[in-house]
């Protein structure tokens, strides 16, 4: 009587701290709250940059580095992101931005697109690729979906990076160098500050 008491009992511990140890999903949106870089450091090849955004309606500025040659396209809110959001072009029409405030799951995106994997035409997308969780901005963990697209007959490789209510969109041409090297040092760059 006494072993299977004590059987049961450590059934129930392993049941138990088995579900505490089960990995939490990363939060990728919400209200963003401030984080730093993981790196600091403006590298070669990059310069410093600035994105003012707005957080729970107070001011708040993002910072990152951006690779030499791209130049600013765009700053501040709109309609569909009115808590900030940057873009920044350049050469080869290569095609970057950061936008603050609450989004969708890349997952729910990631399910979206395969809709159009393989249809061919002009909507169609390729490749489709969802990963979580995953290295994304300072140490926060998130979202990365990736995929190809012949959006209005302009083929193109994507990649969005998503945590914490904030997300980069990283865009070059097919046939061009993708470039990624670059993207990870601007991902290792960004940070959200209290302006």
């Amino acid at each position: 009587m006494q072993i299977r008491a004590a059987l049961s009992a450590t059934l129930i511990l392993i049941a138990a701290t088995s579900a505490c140890g089960a990995e939490e999903p990363p939060v990728t949106t919400g209200t963003p709250t401030p984080f730093s870089a993981a790196s600091t450091s403006v590298p070669a090849g990059f310069t410093a940059a600035e994105c003012p955004a707005t957080v729970r309606g107070k001011p708040a500025t993002l910072k990152l580095v951006v690779p030499t040659g791209f130049a600013s396209e765009s700053t501040g809110s709109s309609e569909d992101t009115p808590d900030g959001q940057c873009t920044w072009r350049g050469s080869e029409d290569l095609f970057f931005s950061v936008e603050v405030g609450e989004k969708e799951s890349l997952e729910d995106m990631s399910e979206d697109l395969k809709e159009y994997e393989d249809i061919g035409g002009d909507d169609e997308v390729k490749d489709v690729t969802y990963d979580a969780p995953t290295d994304a901005f300072g140490d926060l963990e998130g979202e990365r979906l990736s995929w190809w697209t012949y959006s209005d007959g302009s083929p193109a490789d994507c990649v969005h990076v998503q945590a914490g209510g904030i997300r980069l969109f990283w865009e070059n041409p097919e046939g061009t160098d993708q470039r990624l090297d670059d993207l990870d040092v601007v991902l290792d760059s960004v940070a959200l500050v209290r302006s």
